[in-house]
């Protein structure tokens, strides 16, 4: 009887084991047939030196090249015809950006084909060929290149050994730019026709490539600024992001450290070139934002008319025990108004606000705000953030959130959520995506996207540019002033979580910054956010300057003045009635 049941139960499992094996079978012929048998037809095509459709570019709101494909060449071996093994190897290793001795184990394996090198340089592939080394073929290969090597690198990404995108826009638009089918991303299709545009009339353009909002000039100055900075605080890592706020796009995103995607998957790549630097922080990160986050409290309270700028808190002289937790702030505050409660970054007050506001008008503005759903940039990774619903508040959530805790939210939300108050109250979807050149070689740009939602009032945005301008002039912000040029912003010193003792840590810190200007008239909202710096930790020291620093380069280039000016360079101001 045992033995009949154990034969019945093997029967049953088998039939269901083949009968998913069965189904998968069918899914991938059924299903996917068209798409892998497209990608056989692609890899026959680049192994035989047959026509491949060149992939297409990928370029900056101006023109200028950041990713494009040129002709190179790829090497592979037949062990069994190769002669004079360890002259062969001597040979080629330099000219394969490898050591004699890989090569020689390459060329010493029981094996018909064997790739000794790919995505070469045009220069060593003709090389190679011209050594003519029995057994050694050099074909015809496609090699991605980036002109402004690590510029921009985490948001354009890289490729594979078969030209297919791995992370990045490489990845997101992989299927425009390899000529097979429209992205989601772009779908549906809706075009705006501009004149101003630096792509009209071009005759040199790619077909299926993508133009990107980010600004190479801008780009070049957050690096280079960005890199200085990581010299100085020596942080875990940084982050910049700039966008305009009158129409979400994205001018620029950096972080560091950063990499060169040229090196990428080549013999030349560097140890550290690992899968985790692939990853963007801007929009992959997530962290307590601490004190930037204090916005969304003010604005709500504000919004609800809960407060008055004249309102006066008492901050209990530093600490301030309630249930479930004791609040500190780092300076021994009184009496502090509520405009001063924001400009002098106290917790015990923002909280005390908070109070006024309650549990569910604080979390309904957190997510009118844009956080706890992702940004919708269109890049890889596009965080979603931490945003508890109020039912899993614990009893001091209330306030805890209020100030930046128990939260958690990427560089990118952040950034996003200073541009509703930029804009006037609305929160825009980040555009990182300008437009494609078509099949037919012509630049298409995309319409601008309507508004998300509105916000907060006119009225509210008022009183809210008026207070964060205090930070910058008389508060914790200070370090972010520009000559010449009015600025907004609010600083931040968020403790991290301790790994071990999952206790917040007296040692780690991330600092940051976010603002905008000019600030009646804002163009650019710039969030900068530095990861465990060394030395001194706060917002107002490390991240302030920095964001000073860029915005003064910027200005020159943008052409800002105070409070009149023309719209950024070819990019598009809207009005939002």
């Amino acid at each position: 009887m045992i033995r009949t049941h154990r034969l019945w139960t093997t029967t049953f499992l088998s039939l269901i084991f083949f009968g998913i094996v069965a189904g998968r079978l069918g899914y991938l012929q059924l299903y996917c047939h068209a798409a892998l048998q497209e990608r056989v037809n692609r890899e026959e095509s680049r192994f035989h030196g047959m026509e491949v459709p060149p992939r297409g570019a990928i370029l900056d709101r101006t023109g200028s090249v950041l990713a494009l494909s040129i002709q190179g060449g790829a090497c592979f071996a037949d062990p069994r015809h190769v002669q004079h093994v360890d002259e062969t190897a001597r040979l080629l290793a330099p000219l394969l950006h490898l050591t004699p001795a890989v090569v020689k184990n390459k060329l010493t394996q029981h094996k018909r084909f064997v790739w000794l090198a790919r995505r070469l340089d045009p220069e060593a592939a003709d090389q190679v060929k011209a050594f003519k080394c029995p057994g050694v073929t050099v074909t015809s290969d496609v090699k991605r290149f980036y002109p402004e090597e690590s510029l921009a690198a985490h948001v354009l990404g890289v490729v594979g050994d078969n030209q297919e995108g791995l992370s990045g826009v490489e990845l997101i638009a992989e299927r425009w730019l390899s000529a097979r089918s429209i992205p989601f991303l772009f779908k549906p299709w809706t075009f705006v026709k501009t004149k101003s545009s630096l792509m009209n009339g071009r005759t040199d353009l790619t077909p299926h490539s993508v133009v990107l909002t980010l600004d190479r000039t801008l780009q070049t100055i957050v690096e280079q600024e960005l890199a200085a900075q990581m010299k100085m605080s020596r942080p875990k890592s940084g982050t910049v992001i700039i966008q305009d706020p009158q129409t979400g796009e994205i001018l620029a995103m950096a972080t560091a450290p950063t990499f060169d995607p040229n090196l990428w998957g080549s013999p030349m790549q560097p140890a550290e070139y690992g899968p985790e630097l692939l990853k963007n922080p801007a929009v992959e990160h997530v962290f307590e934002p601490g004190s930037t986050f204090k916005i969304v409290t003010a604005a709500a309270a504000l919004e609800e008319h809960r407060v008055t700028l004249a309102d006066s808190f008492f901050c209990e002289n530093g600490s301030w025990e309630i249930p479930g937790r004791t609040i500190h702030d780092h300076e021994r505050e009184g009496w502090l108004t509520f405009a001063q409660v924001i400009s002098h970054s106290s917790n015990i007050g923002t909280a005390k606000v908070a109070r006024r506001l309650g549990r569910d008008p604080l979390y309904s503005y957190a997510r009118a705000f844009g956080f706890g759903m992702p940004s919708g940039c269109g890049l890889p990774g596009d965080g979603v953030g931490i945003l508890r619903q109020t039912h899993e508040w614990r009893q001091s959530s209330l306030e805890t959130i209020s100030f930046g805790q128990e939260v958690g939210a990427t560089p990118l939300q952040m950034v996003n959520a200073y541009s509703v108050i930029a804009s006037g109250g609305w929160l825009l979807e980040p555009r990182l995506y300008k437009g494609v050149v078509d099949e037919g070689g012509q630049y298409r740009e995309f319409a601008q996207s309507p508004p998300i939602r509105r916000v907060i009032s006119p009225r509210t945005v008022v009183l809210m540019k008026q207070i964060l301008k205090g930070v910058v002039d008389e508060g914790t912000g200070k370090a972010a002033q520009v000559i010449g040029l009015s600025v907004a912003g609010k600083t931040g010193t968020a403790q991290k979580i301790d790994v071990v003792t999952h206790q917040y840590s007296d040692a780690h810190y991330l600092a940051s910054f976010c603002g905008f200007a000019p600030v009646d008239h804002p163009r650019l909202v710039i969030g900068v956010f530095l990861d465990e710096p060394q030395g001194s930790y706060w917002g107002g020291s490390e991240a302030a300057p920095l964001f000073a620093r860029i915005l003064k380069h910027a200005v020159p280039y943008l052409k800002l003045q105070s409070e009149s000016f023309g719209p950024l360079a070819t990019s598009r101001i809207v009005t939002h009635s």
